[in-house]
């Protein structure tokens, strides 16, 4: 958790994913998201802004956005990025787990959101189903709410590699990277909507040098120093077979309406 929250980790993860994705994952993660213009959107764990400001740009000037997320650091750089946003943006400073008081506390009334918006970050929740619930209760009735996240073999190259040079890949780690989203998410839409849209994609990541695949490990929540030789090792003989090296990014998106 603390290497999640670090806003400047963070910004150093997307940035190597970015530059080296085939699939922008903003354009496609809205492409299939209604957001229309004067929608009120809820956005939770909004980190640094990957896709805020995608969602600012959707809403328009009559809409608003209220970005959650625990990190002040993370929100401090998204206010910076949304400096011309003016009051569209509204950031607010709080865990998932029991957000709704300080939605409360800005006088935000229950059931005010469009669409209730989360990419990579429902996993750090304590209970995911009850931060879900508790999401649900903030949408207006004909509203939708859209999770995004990683499922099935994500990153199974770069992890098969970190395993091969020792680094262990904690339970948690894994269970977010690659069941949370089939495991959670859809299970719990699927109980409490009628409708529930699945869709899926698979990114590749073509990393054309060792040091951008160690830009990026060293920068995630698995980073493991002490195996860091070894890796970088296997990584080099890698490339000289290989010239580059390709890791995996599945991605899933769950949307969900009419509630029931």
């Amino acid at each position: 958790m603390s290497r999640a929250t670090q806003a400047e980790l963070l910004e150093h993860r997307i940035a190597e994913n970015s530059a080296s994705q085939e699939i922008d994952l903003a354009t496609w993660v809205f492409e299939r998201t209604q957001v229309r213009p004067g929608d009120a959107v809820l956005e939770l764990c909004c980190g640094t802004g990957g896709q805020t400001l995608s969602l600012l740009n959707r809403v328009g000037d009559a809409g608003q956005v209220v970005a959650l997320d625990i990190s002040r650091e993370a929100l401090k750089t998204l206010t910076s990025k949304a400096a011309k946003s003016g009051n569209r943006l509204t950031t607010i400073e709080a865990n998932l787990d029991g957000f709704s008081s300080s939605l409360h506390k800005i006088s935000v009334k229950e059931e005010s959101f469009d669409l209730i918006f989360c990419a990579y970050g429902l996993y750090y929740a304590v209970d995911a189903r009850q931060t879900l619930q508790e999401a649900r209760s903030w949408l207006k009735p004909q509203g939708a709410i859209v999770v995004v996240g990683p499922f099935g073999p994500n990153n199974k190259p770069l992890f098969d590699l970190l395993r091969a040079s020792g680094v262990r890949l904690a339970e948690p780690v894994t269970f977010s990277s690659e069941r949370f989203m089939t495991q959670i998410v859809s299970p719990w839409g699927a109980e409490n909507f009628e409708t529930l849209s699945v869709r899926t994609m698979v990114n590749h990541v073509r990393w054309r040098t060792p040091e951008r695949v160690l830009n990026y490990w060293q920068n995630t929540t698995f980073y493991d120093a002490e195996k860091r030789p070894a890796f970088q090792e296997l990584l080099n003989s890698h490339f000289v077979k290989h010239g580059e090296f390709v890791n995996e990014k599945w991605v899933m998106l769950v949307e969900m309406s009419r509630g029931r």
